[in-house]
């Protein structure tokens, strides 16, 4: 029965594997709180582990292959999680130092209604100009852009050039700080 399990699974039979999920979801998440006291993140590590028996599913011809792989895939997702959140509590009392501190605050403020100021002043632009600015913003290259448009390379170019224009005219140097703002982002 196990072997047919199994040989149902290699071949991507999803109900075969909603079966082994249901039968060692709960004995794994039990075991998986032995290392990490928060059942929400042992359940999600548990599901990470079914995810990645599932990516490698051919490799297994018996279910003992399975629950080893399972169960060694939440100790050591387990064990990650808590080196993780070590150096997590390791580095808190300096990043709440600078969360804490009323130049960050001051600086996210500025940053976030000179980014507000920006996009106001994109959905100024003609729509073309808009959605080549977005894209750009979204990191994406002039071919890129020309290619999820479906316009030529020089269009793009054109268009990026006479937004840059308006956007600078409106916003002052307030334009050239958020590029280099920008830039860091992307």
């Amino acid at each position: 029965m196990d072997q047919l399990v199994i040989k149902h699974i290699n071949q991507g039979d999803k109900r075969a594997f909603k079966n082994v999920f249901d039968q060692y979801f709960n004995p794994l998440t039990g075991f998986g709180y032995k290392y990490v006291k928060d059942q929400f993140v042992v359940e999600d590590i548990v599901q990470e582990a079914f995810i990645g028996f599932w990516e490698v599913r051919q490799d297994f011809d018996h279910i003992n292959a399975v629950k080893s792989f399972l169960y060694t895939s939440v100790k050591n997702k387990c064990l990650n999680h808590i080196k993780h959140q070590a150096v997590v509590k390791k580095h808190e009392p300096a990043v709440a130092y600078e969360l804490e501190s009323d130049h960050y605050f001051g600086s996210r403020v500025i940053e976030e209604e000179t980014f507000n100021q920006l996009f106001q002043e994109i959905k100024n632009l003609p729509r073309s100009a808009q959605a080549i600015m977005l894209l750009s913003l979204n990191g994406l290259k002039n071919q890129e852009i020309a290619d999820e448009l479906n316009i030529s390379l020089n269009t793009v170019k054109t268009q990026k050039k006479i937004a840059y224009s308006k956007l600078k005219e409106k916003m002052g140097n307030a334009f050239n700080w958020m590029l280099l703002l920008l830039l860091n982002f992307l």
